[in-house]
C-alpha cells in the first residue's frame, strides 16, 4: 500500500536573514497542503506542514531526512516550497553555482543538501517530488514594483561578479549525486550583464537527466523571477496548480502537468506583469515524465 508523506513550507517573514520579506508564501502553503490532503489523498499525519519561524534550515531537513529515511517501495514524497530562493557559488571550482532555497533563518538549502537528505531513496521504486515557487536569479536590480514582487532577494555586487564566470548552474531539487554532477557541466548558454543584474541563459536541452533521484517543478527558468502578487494572493505557480486541480479529478502525467501549468502561468503574466516571462520547469528521469503525477511509480525502471 502506498503511503504519501510532504514537506510544506512557506516563508513570508526573512527578517532574520535580512531579505525583503514576501506576502503570499504562507497562503501558498496552506493551500497546497489543503490540496494534497483533499486531492492526492495525503494523511494529515504525514505532512510536516512548516511556515516562517518553524522553517528553519534544521527543521526543513529534519523533516526531509524523517519522510526518506521512511518510504518504502511504491511510496510517494512531496516537498513543496514557496518563499525565496537564491545562488550561492561552488566553494571550489569558481565556475559553478548551487541554487537554493532560502529559508526563515540558518544556512541555505542546495540541491547538495538535498540530495544528502534524500541519499537513501532509490528513484526506480520511490516517488520524489518537488515543487519549488521560488526563483533563482536575484530578482531585478533595481526599485521596480516588479523587483519587490519576485521571489529572489537582489544579489551582492560579489555574487554578480562571481555569477558573470559561472559556467555551470545546479538546479535546486533535481538531486544529482555528486559523482553524476559533470552531466550538466557548462549547462550555462550565456551570461549577460544588463542594467538589472547578471542574466544566466540555461542549455534546455539538459534539464532531463537519467541520474536525478526526483522529479522537480520549478516555477520559472534560470534567466526568470518567480512573481506573486495581491490580486490572487498566490505565487503564479501556485495559483495555477490550484486552479487546474480546482478544474478537474487532476490524473496526469508530468508532460500533460507542466503543458497546462506552462499554459496557465502564461496567462496569470500576460494579466498581471504585461511584457514579462516566467515559464514553468520540470527536471528529473525522462522515463518518469509519463507516470501520473504524485502517484507511486507502476514499476521500477
Amino acid at each position: 500500500m502506498t503511503t504519501k508523506r510532504a514537506v510544506v513550507v512557506g516563508v513570508n517573514d526573512y527578517s532574520v536573514q535580512g531579505y525583503n520579506s514576501l506576502r503570499f508564501c504562507v497562503a501558498d502553503a496552506a493551500a497546497m497542503y489543503h490540496m494534497l490532503v483533499d486531492a492526492f489523498d495525503f494523511a494529515p499525519q504525514d505532512i510536516f506542514y512548516l511556515t516562517d519561524g518553524a522553517a528553519t534550515s534544521t527543521r526543513i531537513r529534519q523533516a526531509l531526512r524523517y519522510c526518506a529515511t521512511q518510504s518504502q517501495p511504491g511510496d510517494v514524497i512531496c516537498f513543496y516550497y514557496s518563499g525565496h530562493g537564491g545562488r550561492t557559488p561552488h566553494p571550489v571550482v569558481p565556475t559553478q553555482m548551487f541554487e537554493t532555497i532560502i529559508p526563515f533563518s540558518g544556512q541555505h538549502i542546495s540541491d547538495h543538501e538535498i540530495y544528502a537528505l534524500a541519499d537513501t531513496l532509490e528513484p526506480s521504486v520511490a516517488n520524489f517530488t518537488i515543487i519549488l515557487d521560488s526563483c533563482h536569479s536575484g530578482g531585478m536590480h533595481d526599485e521596480s514594483e516588479i523587483a519587490r514582487r519576485a521571489r529572489s532577494p537582489q544579489f551582492s555586487a560579489d555574487l554578480l561578479q562571481r555569477l558573470g564566470q559561472c559556467r555551470t548552474l545546479l538546479p535546486c531539487g533535481i538531486c544529482l549525486p555528486p559523482a553524476s554532477r559533470s552531466v550538466l557541466d557548462n549547462n550555462i548558454r550565456s551570461v549577460t550583464t544588463r542594467n538589472t543584474g547578471v542574466v544566466v541563459e540555461e542549455d534546455n536541452t539538459r534539464r532531463l537527466v537519467q541520474q536525478a533521484k526526483s522529479t522537480l517543478i520549478a516555477a520559472s527558468s534560470a534567466a526568470q523571477v518567480a512573481m506573486e502578487t495581491e490580486a490572487i494572493g498566490h505565487g503564479l505557480l501556485t495559483k495555477s496548480f490550484l486552479d487546474l486541480v480546482n478544474a478537474s479529478n487532476f490524473s496526469i502525467d508530468h508532460h500533460g502537468l507542466i503543458d497546462s501549468l506552462t499554459t496557465s502561468v502564461a496567462a496569470l503574466m500576460t494579466q498581471h506583469f504585461p511584457g514579462q516571462q516566467q515559464t514553468p520547469q520540470l527536471r528529473g528521469q525522462a522515463n518518469r515524465m509519463e507516470e501520473t503525477f504524485l502517484d507511486g511509480w507502476r514499476d521500477s525502471r
